[in-house]
């Protein structure tokens, strides 16, 4: 069973959307990073049956926010 991993990086004054370690999109503002993430998140797991973690990395700390 593969799992993916969507990670939201603060990166150039804005954040990183990072797709299973590859760099995917840039946003402005957080909360429009986090959305995008969840939504890719929830679509893998129900379309492709892809288990998905959405995490938040600020600081050096990964904070695990959603498992879906």
């Amino acid at each position: 069973m593969s799992v993916s991993v969507l990670q939201i990086v603060e990166s150039w004054g804005g954040w990183s959307l990072i797709d299973d370690g590859k760099p995917s999109l840039w946003f402005p503002e957080r909360e429009k990073a986090l959305e995008i993430a969840h939504i890719m998140a929830d679509a893998r797991n129900l379309f492709g049956g892809i288990s998905t973690i959405v995490q938040s990395v600020h600081n050096g700390k990964v904070e695990v926010l959603a498992k879906y």
